[in-house]
């Protein structure tokens, strides 16, 4: 890349004192016509490397790999960056799994999650940031969303990682009377090991399955 690659990464810290905590979301935004940049620390001579999966398959694209090594130093690590664009106006989910490539993506050791909305046609360059929410091991943290159960959608989560569990789950219904108002459904999850993990969220039709999502939520944990 022809700038200094240096890997972003927001932490969101949480104090824990016996309060559940909502948790800050992993969110960015583009324009068609930007170009994006997402950049994180890798160390090859471990031979775990990052590997990044988009969602759904139409909306960002051309995913040009970058590296840069800050140091000389043997086994030092280094900076993998990726650059796209997008295809079309609408909302992605973008994940990253760390594993080696013989083991597969089964074996990944780590983990991190963003969104990205796309709208308008603003040409510049975006760089793409990874909020990490920073917690203690045994605290509860929480995410809240509004659903609308009478169009059929509902959000559906998935935990990638061990460093978190889910622990409770509330729906609180609309009282306003309102024909079709939203509720909001809140999900309360635990740190239970210390590492890294994220949880992201898909908004879609039971029927049609997640490859039909039409929103993404990201969260992403570190445990310590």
């Amino acid at each position: 890349m022809k700038k200094s690659l240096v890997a972003i990464c927001y932490i969101a810290l949480i104090i824990t004192s016996g309060f559940a905590f909502e948790l800050k979301e992993s969110a960015n935004s583009m324009s068609v016509t930007d170009l994006a940049i997402l950049e994180v620390q890798e160390n090859p001579s471990t031979g775990y490397l990052w590997h990044i999966f988009a969602e759904p398959t139409g909306v960002l694209r051309n995913f040009l790999e970058e590296h840069n090594t800050p140091s000389m130093m043997p086994g030092a690590p280094s900076v993998k960056g990726w650059i796209m664009t997008a295809a079309e106006e609408g909302k992605a989910l973008i994940t990253l799994r760390l594993f080696r490539e013989w083991e597969g993506d089964k074996h990944s050791i780590d983990f991190r999650a963003l969104t990205v909305n796309v709208a308008g046609e603003e040409k510049g360059q975006v760089d793409f940031n990874i909020l990490m929410n920073e917690v203690s091991p045994g605290s509860t943290f929480t995410v809240t969303l509004e659903e609308n159960a009478s169009t059929g959608y509902s959000w559906q989560y998935q935990i990638l990682g061990e460093a978190v569990i889910e622990i409770d789950k509330r729906v609180l219904a609309d009282e306003s009377g309102k024909v079709g108002a939203p509720s909001k459904v809140t999900w309360t999850f635990q740190a239970a090991d210390d590492g890294n993990s994220a949880i992201v969220f898909r908004y879609f039709r039971s029927w049609e399955g997640e490859k039909s999502a039409v929103d993404y939520k990201a969260y992403n944990v570190c445990v310590q």
